[in-house]
């Protein structure tokens, strides 16, 4: 016995010496140090039992064990019911990365730190995975933005709408509280200034201005009792999105962020200008707005006319933003 016991000795501080580095350089990559100092004196005023690094460690274990395979398994049921979904141009899915869930745990509970009945105060190892509502994700990409209004009823008919009081009493419905598949949470409609938003005010959704002019639609729905993001957009907008992401979304310890920021911004503007450009194409074609008068004009209404004034204006806002960036580059 004193063998079998000294074995699982050797494995468990073997494990535990793999996780001790583990978290050491991912508290270093994503300079999560100050945080968690400031959420460990609060947790031990409060008296709780865990810090955030074992709560991390039990959380670590558990999704590499047990719930990611699961996950797996879920992503590729739902994958084939989203298959039969019309008006996609593309769709991606994703399980979230380990690092990438570490991270939201540290940075929700330290954004929450002053609230002590927030769900993120009270994740632990049992619970993360009713809390944390986008370890499957799903971006479907649409070709125009007119068309946002099929997948929006292809979406509500697989998960259906629940009684409004329950959106207004949790905001997202807990899975316990749901049966089959359904809409967790009212749908929230990302905008850009100056964007048109009546259309949306014809279903139940939340429209939301982003200051950076980030612009999809977001939905949590219930899918074999687990939480999946899905998130609508245009192939101009995850073209921007994308970009964002990869370099400057969380990369501001790169010392070409604040320039990479102002460049998005004006990437932003001019995606957003393609798109209104791609969807008029759409209509003009739709409709045959445009009627060639054969000597180099074409007669069109007076709103598809103030349209492209309009797209003017704002190609010309983009060009000026672009060349005040380049007066401010030296050698």
């Amino acid at each position: 016995m004193g063998i079998i016991y000294a074995c699982w000795y050797l494995i468990l501080k073997g494990k535990y010496m793999e996780w001790a580095e583990y978290w050491k350089n991912l508290v270093e990559k994503k300079k999560l140090s100050s945080k968690l100092k400031e959420l460990d004196a609060v947790d031990d005023i409060r008296g709780n039992c865990l810090h955030t690094e074992e709560i991390c460690h039990k959380i670590y274990n558990d999704y590499y064990n047990e719930w990611k395979p699961h996950l797996e398994q879920v992503r590729k049921d739902f994958l084939e019911l989203i298959d039969r979904f019309q008006g996609t141009h593309l769709q991606t899915s994703r399980i979230k990365a380990i690092d990438s869930l570490l991270v939201k745990v540290v940075s929700k509970r330290y954004e929450h730190l002053g609230d002590e009945d927030n769900l993120y105060s009270k994740i632990n190892g049992d619970n993360y995975k009713d809390i944390i509502t986008d370890l499957i994700g799903m971006r479907l990409i649409i070709n125009y933005r007119g068309k946002w209004n099929v997948i929006h009823e292809e979406i509500v008919r697989q998960f259906p709408y629940q009684d409004e009081s329950l959106y207004e009493q949790y905001g997202i419905i807990p899975i316990n509280m749901i049966t089959g598949n359904a809409l967790a949470e009212i749908p929230i409609v990302y905008h850009a200034v100056g964007d048109k938003i009546e259309k949306y005010k014809t279903y139940l959704m939340i429209p939301k201005q982003h200051n950076k002019g980030y612009r999809s639609i977001h939905y949590i729905v219930e899918f074999q009792r687990v939480y999946i993001e899905i998130q609508v957009r245009t192939i101009y907008d995850e073209a921007w999105s994308d970009c964002d992401h990869n370099y400057v979304y969380k990369q501001d310890e790169n010392k070409s962020h604040t320039a990479l920021e102002k460049l998005s911004q004006i990437l932003c503007q001019l995606t957003n200008i393609s798109n209104d450009v791609g969807e008029s194409m759409c209509e003009i074609f739709e409709q045959e707005r445009m009627v060639d008068q054969h000597d180099g004009t074409w007669k069109t209404t007076q709103e598809c006319l103030d349209s492209f004034d309009e797209s003017l204006e704002r190609v010309e806002k983009a060009y000026n933003e672009l060349k005040e960036f380049r007066n401010r580059l030296t050698v």
